[in-house]
């Protein structure tokens, strides 16, 4: 019963993609168990590269299933366009299932996500517009609609004869953007989703449990990362569903016993996009520099992320919650050519030291960062060669910086990335299933 999860251990944009990408060549299914598409993954594979947002990661390999579980939101008409352009560029598609109990992004749900943030005035939350807390709004307020509802006429005609008049008297109350779309339009709509990925739909829990009873490897998928979290992450600040471990249960249908290893992936630096705390940000020249340096702008946002150094206080937070057994560190080459490299290894919080990350916001925008600093390393000409030469061919103070982490976190990393392509890694561990 081999399973192996990936979760981002600070606020999305780790490199999760990439090192999914890497491990689930020896994979037989890929599971993304929570958010939509408001997270990107970018993958490079040779000379092509896939920027994914709602389809899991493993989509592009060939003979192994991709799952979109039912902890996720999918906005069917971004995900059909998706699966064209993966086609397009030489991807497959053969492996792609849905769960029946996934739930459904509309536009109604993505102008009323503008029209909160509008709403919230100088309180925005900074969401991706993309609909996604909306859509898991009407999950947990038991209005809404699912993949699986796609496959039967009358009770899909029934619930959208309800939701639709309903969601368009909250947008004219929220002075949101009008919906153009009437309950017949929307029904047919839906009737054509079902044509073009119907076949696609299934019970997954079921599909995952038989995988794993029969001794296949499973690989789930975090999206976003565990500083996101919908209940320990920096609250409001968070996005709408549980990204940490324990959501891999609720999000895919499998019972706590069938996870197995837990891979945290954590950048060698810190970043964030939209609001919140970040309590090592950078500022001025120097937080232009890595951030260009890192090529810190989002996938489905394109906004600039906001840079930082290396924070111990929330990659211990995320590991508590997650229960990392590795760690994958990511963009450890970005790093190259810095003199020294702070870290910060605990909070000044009021004139008292803390190691723990504080749920109250107003804590954490009067935290101070207390750093340690590290010696630097240079960079090198080619990365191939000192990915074949292995860990011990990285600079020395590149390994203490590894080795820091690593003691401080008491967790192994067990992978290396030192660039963006899939060849860029040094990986420690060889066997990541047994």
């Amino acid at each position: 019963m081999p399973s192996l999860a990936i979760i981002g251990a600070q606020w999305g944009d780790e490199g999760k993609g990439k090192i999914t990408d890497y491990i689930d060549e020896t994979a037989d299914l890929i599971v993304r168990f929570q958010g939509g598409n408001n997270a990107g993954h970018t993958i490079k594979v040779g000379d092509k590269v896939f920027k994914l947002h709602g389809l899991p990661s493993g989509v592009v390999r060939k003979g192994n299933l991709a799952v979109i579980g039912n902890g996720t939101v999918v906005n069917m008409d971004e995900l059909i366009e998706e699966m064209d352009q993966v086609v397009k560029a030489g991807g497959t598609l053969e492996g792609l299932r849905i769960s029946d109990r996934a739930h459904l992004i509309f536009n109604y749900h993505k102008k009323l996500d503008g029209a909160e943030e509008k709403y919230r005035g100088n309180k925005v939350v900074g969401t991706t517009k993309k609909g996604i807390g909306p859509a898991y709004q009407d999950k947990i307020a038991r209005i809404g609609i699912r993949a699986g509802d796609l496959l039967e006429d009358a009770p899909l005609k029934e619930k959208t004869d309800f939701i639709l008049p309903y969601k368009k008297d909250l947008m004219s109350m929220l002075e949101s953007e009008p919906c153009g779309c009437d309950c017949g339009t929307l029904y047919e709509k839906m009737k054509g989703w079902r044509d073009k990925i119907g076949g696609y739909i299934c019970d997954t829990s079921v599909l995952i449990n038989e995988a794993l009873d029969s001794g296949k490897k499973v690989l789930f998928e975090g999206a976003q990362g565990a500083m996101l979290d919908i209940d320990h992450g920096t609250y409001p600040y968070v996005t709408s569903s549980s990204t940490c471990g324990g959501g891999i249960c609720t999000g895919a249908g499998v019972a706590p016993n069938r996870i197995g290893k837990v891979v945290g992936c954590l950048k060698a630096y810190t970043t964030r996009v939209g609001e919140g705390p970040l309590v090592t940000e950078l500022s001025g020249e120097a937080a232009d520099a890595l951030q260009k340096k890192g090529g810190e702008f989002g996938v489905t946002t394109g906004r600039g992320r906001r840079c930082g150094w290396l924070d111990l206080v929330v990659a211990g937070h995320a590991s508590r919650l997650c229960g990392f057994t590795s760690l994958a560190i990511t963009k450890l080459d970005v790093l190259n050519d810095y003199e020294e490299l702070p870290i910060c290894m605990a909070y000044r919080i009021d004139g008292k030291e803390t190691r723990y990350f504080p749920a109250s916001i107003s804590r954490l925008q009067r935290a101070e960062p207390i750093y340690i600093t590290m010696k630097g390393w240079k960079g090198w000409d080619d990365t191939e060669s000192v990915v074949k030469g292995g860990y011990d061919a990285l600079p020395k103070e590149m390994r203490t910086y590894v080795q820091f982490i690593e003691n401080n976190l008491n967790v192994p990393a067990d992978m290396i990335s030192i660039g963006p392509d899939r060849k860029d890694t040094i990986d420690r561990k060889k066997d990541w299933w047994a």
